[in-house]
């Protein structure tokens, strides 16, 4: 019989059943043997339960073995990965990493930070196989590089063998990742940090590889020596970003003097989009030390100098924090306005400017502005003048429609539910009608244009 206990029809009592109880409900209710067959079938049919199991074994069963065997098992694999493939892999690999952190936050010692580097290991070989143009390897291995120093950090490492290991991983192993000496310097101690600078020095052929300069910078940082600071970062302070770097390194070593130097200097004797760096590394000197009138005078001074939408802002900030923002908005305005009227434009909508952000608009060729920009500009009119907004919207339209894809086509039907939405506030409603129809027979010979079209509604 195809009909069911009691004249109900099938998945009838499945469906009581689910509208009772929640699931966690009905695996409570569940006996063991139910539960071993329910997790045992899952395990079968799906990878991520069958390693959440092993998983939850290494953790119960104490000890680092079957926590060691999962490593082995997930953070490998011999075959090329591509970019879907790598995605997944890492992914995948995830809840392992997981399992590391909660043993490094329990239980550290120096069997966990020697498996750790174990599996930063397994993940680097990886990446030499893999299309990992999505950083999710790599970001797996920052990961697991950041639990090992965590780790390290517990005092539990042996700090030959971790200065023998730092060695061997920057210069030997990959040239991916950096491990900071400065930021081990405590799990290293005196000892680790003797036989890492002995280690460096025999390095003295590849002084001028990334590993090796790397190094030795850092070791100037953590030696606070700031003659070799300026020599290895600096260079011959010619460019902003040298100056950068050296106040950067002072600004790691607590130095505000030193950092104002520095970027003053730069600010001085560099140019190029890079100062901007200087200014906000010489400006967080002052915001810290509580004095704003020189924030004031450094956002000013770059305002005028490279005046962008960017260092408008920075500026109005720091004059509204003095309460005098009205007394420099019409110079800042000003500046803006001579060298880039499209962020000129954007700072007006910026400060809510909007009917002056408008007039000057229009004022302009209508090419000055890029698409985007003018359909934040019609946003701002369709309260007060709906007809300016419609206009917008439909040209916006128009100049979509010169290319012809159907990602163009999307972004055409976003903006015409806007116009449509705008249109019945207008004195005219019927002229958006009007407009589709002009569209439908100028794209007649688009089909797949059409079909969107009557797709979204727009007949």
């Amino acid at each position: 019989m195809s009909g069911s206990i009691g004249g109900d029809p099938p998945g009838a009592a499945r469906r009581d059943v689910g509208s009772e109880a929640s699931v966690a409900e009905l695996i409570a209710a569940l006996s063991t043997a139910q539960l071993r067959e329910v997790v045992s079938a899952a395990a079968d049919r799906h990878n991520d339960v069958a390693r959440a199991v092993r998983l939850i074994a290494a953790r119960t069963g104490g000890g680092l073995e079957a926590l060691r065997a999962e490593v082995d098992r997930g953070f490998r694999t011999r075959r090329f990965l591509g970019y879907r493939e790598s995605n997944e892999w890492a992914r995948a690999a995830r809840p392992i990493l997981t399992e590391l952190h909660a043993v490094v936050e329990s239980a550290p010692s120096r069997e966990l930070v020697e498996l750790l580097q174990r599996a930063v290991a397994h993940v680097v070989k990886v990446i030499h196989h893999a299309d990992d143009s999505s950083g999710l390897i790599g970001d797996l291995a920052r990961d697991l590089l950041a639990l090992h120093l965590k780790a390290c950090d517990a005092q539990v490492a042996d700090p030959l063998r971790l200065a023998a290991w730092m060695i061997r991983f920057q210069f030997e192993d990959q040239d991916f990742f950096e491990v900071d000496p400065v930021a081990y310097a405590g799990a290293l101690g005196e000892a680790g940090l003797a036989a890492y600078r002995g280690a460096i020095a025999s390095h003295a052929n590849d002084e001028d590889s990334f590993a090796a300069r790397y190094a030795r910078e850092r070791l100037a940082i953590l030696d606070g020596d700031t003659d070799a600071i300026v020599a290895l970062l600096g260079g011959d302070l010619t460019s902003a970003y040298q100056f950068i770097r050296v106040a950067q390194a002072m600004a790691e070593l607590g130095r505000d003097d030193d950092v104002l130097d520095w970027a003053t200097r730069g600010i001085t004797q560099t140019s190029g989009w890079q100062t901007k760096e200087l200014y906000d590394l010489a400006c967080s000197v002052y915001t810290k030390r509580s004095v704003p009138l020189e924030v004031l005078r450094l956002r000013r001074a770059q305002h005028e100098r490279m005046p962008s939408l960017t260092t408008y802002t920075t500026l109005r900030t720091a004059a509204q924090h003095l309460d005098v923002w009205e007394t420099e908005r019409d110079a800042a305005r000003t500046a803006l306005r001579n060298r880039d009227r499209r962020s000129y434009i954007d700072a007006l909508v910026s400060d809510n400017d909007t009917d002056l952000a408008w007039q000057a608009a229009i004022a302009g060729p209508a090419d000055e502005l890029v698409g985007d920009q003018w359909l934040r500009l019609a946003k701002t009119r369709e309260a007060q003048n709906p007809g300016d907004a419609l206009i917008v919207y439909l040209r916006v339209v128009d100049e979509i429609l010169e290319t012809t894809d159907r990602r163009a086509y999307a972004s055409a039907v976003r903006v015409l539910r806007e116009a449509r939405t705008v249109a019945a506030s207008t004195s005219d409603p019927d002229a958006f009608n009007q407009h589709i129809a002009q569209l439908r027979q100028q794209h007649r010979r688009r089909p797949t244009l059409i079909a969107v079209l009557d797709k979204a509604g727009f007949r």
